[in-house]
């Protein structure tokens, strides 16, 4: 059983380290022809309308992501985008792709007071 608390700041960074970056599991230990239950429902396309009202749930003044873009900006410019942007996360189902850049984030902890 390990320890979890400490006062000393190294050791609370290699607990946190620990917590966010977890060995990855052994290539074995995955099946390489996994038998999925089928779906539960049938899939549709992303909508428009849907892009929008995700972009309206988001929190505008957050730290932007890896492309440096605000969410306040998406929020603002919601009517200009989505007729972009909503087709493009359609073609990522068409085409079965996934980019790599959507994969990646930054995730920053903040000691609060």
């Amino acid at each position: 059983n390990q320890d979890n608390t400490t006062q000393d700041n190294t050791r609370k960074s290699e607990l946190l380290y620990d917590v966010f970056f977890r060995t990855p599991p052994d290539n074995e230990q995955v099946d390489p022809d996994p038998n999925y239950d089928p779906p539960i429902c049938e899939f549709r396309p992303i909508t428009n309308q849907q892009v929008h009202r995700a972009i309206a749930k988001l929190s505008p003044f957050k730290a932007p992501g890896p492309n440096g873009i605000s969410n306040v900006v998406f929020m603002k410019c919601a009517d200009l985008l989505v007729p972009y942007m909503a087709p493009i996360y359609r073609a990522t189902f068409t085409l079965e792709v996934y980019p790599n850049e959507w994969k990646c984030s930054s995730t920053i902890v903040l000691r609060k007071p």
